[in-house]
């Protein structure tokens, strides 16, 4: 998608330069115009013009973190002690934390961390979703990491130096989705400043123990999507494990709200993930998930829209799957199929309902049909 991230790079550039902390002539970076030709052409950014943003994207955040709280979160302290050689971590253990240039150095790694695994474009893109400074940002984005633990994921990669790169990238990406969207959605659910070490301890058993039964809990539309690139990663040289592994991955977004649910309802993580999934394909909610990812994200508006959507109909899947299972009754939990079933029938309209979405989420799709199919579902939350 070069033309939607051209259109992410041009917002970020204006946004450095209104900062005065961006030449562009100087700089030698496109016009807006000239970067809107491109949009049209379907191009972005050269790879000098990325080099240049991607430095002013370092240098600008850093400012930022500087000036906020962050470098001084204890989450964050071992930033400082492993940016020294190990002979040195040893010998002067007691003097590294008082180090005059901390706060600089835990700056200066923990955004050279949050740039190269999220992109240049991350916070841009998560600030004006979701109206969230830098350092809750860059706390959320850590919770989401250490939660979905894909630290361990990027060091396996990292360690294949034979893997062809097309498929190494598809990977990482992989683990960009789903670290974003956790992120987001700590940003929506928890309030500021988010306390990292409390919401990894809350979320990461539940997600682990969700993302190990994964592959169970698709549909089968998903389930053949998840098997197309598992064997196409395979056959470019993934290690089966790995593409297993991945291939479902970025179907775990959803875990983080379930966790939820369940902790409220006092039920087991993974039966409620069973009654999630069994009700978003009672009502079409995993189709419209793929319809709005499509969306067209080319300008401002689009991309904040899309996100906006997709943010909503999250929330409203975690939240109809917990009236599902309040309303039949958390006994029932171990039997999906027949919960969900129950519901529906107890509940005027909602089969008529169920097939109205089912035509909105079939054939194209843009914002207006997603419009329609949400405002569907909030009525069936408004329904008692």
């Amino acid at each position: 998608r070069a033309g939607d991230m051209a259109g992410e790079h041009a917002g970020w550039i204006k946004r450095l330069e209104s900062e005065k902390l961006l030449d562009r002539k100087l700089e030698q970076l496109p016009s807006g115009t000239q970067i809107n030709e491109r949009l049209n052409a379907g191009r972005g950014l050269t790879r000098s013009e990325l080099a240049i943003l991607l430095a002013y994207t370092k240098i600008a955040l850093k400012k930022w973190m500087l000036a906020s709280e962050l470098p001084d979160d204890p989450y964050l302290a071992d930033r400082l002690t492993e940016y020294f050689p190990k002979p040195l971590r040893e010998r002067f253990a007691a003097l590294i934390p008082s180090h005059r240039l901390g706060r600089e150095i835990i700056t200066t790694v923990a955004v050279n961390r949050f740039v190269d695994s999220q992109g240049m474009t991350a916070f841009h893109r998560l600030s004006t979703e979701t109206g969230a400074g830098l350092a809750d940002i860059v706390r959320a984005q850590l919770a989401a990491r250490s939660i979905y633990a894909v630290g361990r994921s990027e060091v396996l990669l990292g360690r294949m130096s034979d893997l062809n790169a097309g498929v190494a990238t598809e990977l990482r990406l992989e683990l960009r989705r789903v670290v974003e969207r956790a992120t987001r959605w700590l940003l929506h659910n928890r309030r500021s400043p988010l306390d990292i070490k409390a919401a990894v301890t809350e979320f990461a058993e539940p997600v682990a123990a969700i993302r190990a039964k994964l592959s169970e809990l698709l549909n089968p539309s998903q389930t053949e999507r998840a098997e197309g690139k598992r064997v196409a990663w395979i056959e470019q040289g993934a290690p089966a494990e790995l593409a297993a592994e991945m291939s479902a991955f970025g179907y775990a977004h959803f875990a983080l709200g379930i966790a939820q649910t369940a902790r409220r309802l006092g039920v087991d993580a993974v039966a409620a993930a069973r009654v999630h999934t069994q009700l978003c394909e009672a009502l079409s909610l995993d189709l419209m998930d793929a319809q709005v990812y499509f969306l067209p994200r080319k300008q401002r508006w689009d991309a904040m829209a899309r996100a906006s959507l997709r943010d909503e109909l999250l929330a409203a899947q975690s939240e109809l799957t917990a009236r599902a299972i309040g309303e039949i009754g958390v006994e029932r939990i171990d039997d999906p199929v027949g919960l969900v079933e129950d519901w529906i029938a107890m509940n005027p309209g909602l089969a008529e309902r169920a097939v109205m979405l089912r035509e909105i989420n079939s054939g194209s799709t843009d914002l207006a049909k997603m419009s329609v199919g949400l405002g569907q579902i909030r009525a069936i939350l408004r329904a008692e």
